[in-house]
């Protein structure tokens, strides 16, 4: 098959996991990287590029195993044929980490992740964006591993740079504000996390619409915690407000739906239960 025709379906398997029909997009680019494998030398920047794609459908379409293998396999082959400081052997550096991260191997996925943040450190310096997104991910990747002390000192660095940056609605600074506050509900700091939420949740009732997917999710948060501080009442004001709103935005059987009808049936019964006592 000519270049060009491959050219074509490697871009139409991209489309096709852009528009959520990964089924079709991992047929597409498996078949794309099996000529490319034959045809192509093993250090090829196309075949690497193939294989990189795959390995993103492949976590899309929760074939984490998968992924991982392939990555593991590129990121070999980058560190013989590229330098350290590689744009390409970064990406695929950093999507090895996000496939270890999602198939629960987190130590190896933060050593990784502190990899790739050491290098554009070097690269870009303290303050690039780049850089403050790749610490937010490091800091993710942190909870998720146990070192929650870790985190919290990654996420108010990246905070103090983003102040000095972004503009105070800025998305990436709400959501780095919301992601320590998780950091903070899970090191036991309720009333820190429920500060910086009660601030997320001010603004983006300012600057997003009522049923935007991030202010819920702020909301939702700032629920929980008030409800993990003993707060119920306020906790039900929120849920209440939120399932009745999906209650006119979404059908009867949509996940979201049902897990806030459950989410406000368990608050309300905690709440039934601290009255009695």
């Amino acid at each position: 098959m000519h270049f060009s025709q491959l050219l074509v379906q490697f871009e139409l398997a991209r489309a096709y996991q852009m528009n959520g029909q990964i089924e079709r997009a991992v047929e597409l680019l498996e078949y794309v990287v099996s000529v490319l494998n034959r045809s192509l030398s093993e250090q090829h920047s196309d075949r690497l590029a193939s294989q990189h794609e795959l390995a993103r459908a492949y976590q899309a379409a929760g074939q984490i195993k998968s992924a991982v293998e392939l990555l593991e396999h590129v990121v070999a082959i980058e560190r013989e044929s590229r330098s350290e400081d590689n744009a390409d052997r970064l990406a695929s550096i950093h999507e090895l980490a996000l496939a270890y991260e999602m198939d629960g191997q987190t130590k190896r996925a933060v050593e990784l992740m502190d990899y790739v943040v050491g290098s554009l450190r070097r690269s870009l310096g303290d303050m690039h964006p780049d850089l403050l997104t790749f610490q937010h991910e490091l800091a993710g990747a942190c909870q998720s591993d146990g070192q929650i002390k870790r985190a919290i000192l990654l996420l108010e660095r990246v905070i103090a740079a983003e102040a000095k940056i972004l503009s105070e609605d800025h998305p990436d600074r709400l959501a780095s504000k919301h992601e320590l506050a998780r950091a903070y509900q899970a090191d036991g700091q309720l009333q820190r996390a429920v500060e910086l939420l009660e601030y997320v949740v001010a603004i983006e009732e300012n600057t997003l619409r009522e049923d935007h997917p991030d202010r819920l999710a702020s909301q939702h948060m700032l629920a929980r915690v008030y409800q993990a501080g003993g707060q119920t009442d306020r906790a039900l004001e929120i849920l209440g407000h939120i399932v009745a709103l999906r209650g006119r935005t979404l059908s009867e059987a949509h996940p979201d739906r049902l897990a806030s009808q459950h989410e406000y049936a368990i608050a309300y019964r905690v709440h039934q239960m601290n009255r009695a006592i």
